[in-house]
């Protein structure tokens, strides 16, 4: 992988983008989501299905579900992701939520669309004190292995700063994203048919907004600490990724695998943010409307 991949990235991740807007990606997540009933979950992987060879090879445990474009959730234990993923989804109860950390223990899957659908949203447990080791290499196979995975977004409460955890967490993903990037380019490159790889990048999403300070500068100042710190955190993890031989500093990496935090709040009547979340979704999937 080099420079020129890098701003080959850039360019095209920015041409999509710029595509979309320019065709009003709010028409399309209104038509992708305009009927909540027509949500529904299709499948459940189970952490205990998982298995793992003596070569190191895991098992497939997802579900082919005709191609369709993914995103996954992730977040801190009680950072509001499930109740995000209702409101997303426009459904009150369609995903469990629950206020005991550990509610999620398996990656369930939800269409979305009357079938065959547009999309698939993936929820995954919350990590955290109630995590389990083995609900982590559940996520961990999917974010490495699935190819229709287009984007993963994870949540931050807004009542509480980024502790070691969400850094911890953060890190890995940015690693793992990474890797696949690098992999498959390498792959790529060894075949001598060169072609983009796969590009995975995280969102973050501050949920229950409500929390922060009431005056505008006041909270910007929590919503520019929240990019700060989740931009350092990427930028830390990927300087021991020997960048360096490929012409990309960590900086660089850090702004491609990471994006600006979306910031929403279901706790309002109505929700804030859960349009920006299913445009940003719809522009993730480069979904045609």
């Amino acid at each position: 992988m080099s420079s020129l991949l890098y701003r080959h990235v850039l360019t095209r991740t920015s041409s999509i983008l710029t595509i979309k807007r320019h065709l009003s990606a709010a028409e399309f997540s209104a038509q992708i989501f305009k009927d909540p009933q027509s949500a529904e979950q299709v499948h459940s992987s189970h952490a205990a299905q998982l298995k793992v060879d003596d070569d190191g090879t895991q098992s497939d445990v997802f579900p082919r579900l005709k191609g369709l474009p993914e995103v996954i959730i992730t977040g801190r234990a009680n950072s509001g992701k499930s109740s995000l993923f209702n409101a997303v989804l426009g459904r009150k109860d369609l995903i469990a939520t629950s206020s005991k950390a550990g509610k999620t223990r398996r990656l369930d899957f939800f269409r979305v669309g009357a079938a065959p659908g547009k999309l698939i949203l993936v929820d995954s447990p919350g990590y955290g004190n109630r995590g389990r080791p083995e609900w982590g290499l559940l996520f961990n196979s999917y974010v490495k292995n699935r190819q229709e995975l287009k984007r993963v977004y994870i949540t931050f409460n807004a009542k509480h700063p980024i502790n070691d955890r969400d850094q911890r967490m953060l890190a890995h993903l940015s690693r793992t994203l990474f890797e696949v990037l690098s992999t498959n380019w390498a792959t790529s490159s060894e075949s001598g048919h060169l072609h983009l790889p796969r590009i995975t990048q995280i969102q973050p999403v501050i949920t229950k907004a409500d929390y922060l300070p009431s005056t505008t500068a006041e909270a910007q100042l929590v919503i520019d600490r929240f990019k700060k710190e989740i931009h350092s955190a990427i930028k830390l993890s990927l300087e021991d990724s020997e960048t360096g031989r490929m012409g990309i500093s960590s900086e660089e990496l850090a702004k491609l695998m990471c994006l600006s935090p979306l910031v929403t709040t279901v706790r309002l009547n109505p929700p804030f943010g859960i349009e920006s979340v299913r445009r940003n979704i719809v522009e993730a999937c480069n979904l045609p409307g």
